[in-house]
């Protein structure tokens, strides 16, 4: 297991290393939480060669499918950390130092006593404010009409506001590969943008 990480060493950012912190000030830092295979910060890795792309999952085996994904297409501005998300937002990143945040579908625990488990809690939400930079974006996609409204519920605890806004950027997006599962079965997708004043 250990040999396939060291392979594709060069992708994995390792935040014990001072590279980390040369990596996080780097201008144009864009976070994916939760990226599973990577395809969806892939495809933006390749559009826009000068911003720098991060990808977080807690899973080895799709942290092993995004390193694989990198290195085949020779991605220069791509990194991946293998980490839960919480721990990573709260401890390992540094205040002010993202411009974007993407959470594609995250689990929407459906059931109210699973509730507990998702992830984007009043706290978790307050930790990605202080480390967005101003005017920094969190865009939030999920298939759940119930869980888009405990978002929105949870937003309007927190400092962000609902950014209708769409720039040459948000135009360039493309579905995710479950994203694009959902769609195939005429499955809603709700999407919604927030920025930090």
């Amino acid at each position: 297991m250990k040999l396939k990480i060291k392979k594709f060493s060069k992708f994995l950012l390792d935040f014990t290393n001072v590279r980390f912190t040369e990596f996080i000030y780097r201008k144009n830092v864009i976070l994916d939480i939760g990226c599973g295979e990577g395809e969806f910060l892939i495809k933006l890795a390749n559009l826009y060669p000068k911003k720098q792309f991060l990808g977080v999952e807690i899973k080895y085996g799709r942290i092993i499918k995004c390193l694989k994904k990198s290195n085949l297409n020779n991605i220069k501005n791509i990194k991946f950390a293998i980490c839960d998300a919480n721990l990573f937002v709260e401890k390992i990143l540094l205040n002010e130092t993202l411009n974007k945040v993407f959470i594609n579908n995250p689990d929407p625990w459906p059931k109210d006593k699973h509730e507990k488990n998702r992830i984007l809690k009043v706290p978790f939400l307050n930790n990605l404010h202080k480390k967005l930079k101003r005017r920094g974006s969190l865009y939030i996609k999920t298939d759940s009409k119930k869980y888009l409204n405990y978002i929105i519920k949870n937003i309007k605890k927190t400092k962000f506001e609902i950014d209708t806004s769409e720039s040459k950027f948000d135009y360039s997006l493309e579905s995710t590969k479950f994203q694009k599962l959902y769609e195939k079965d005429k499955k809603r997708i709700y999407s919604i943008k927030f920025i930090k004043k």
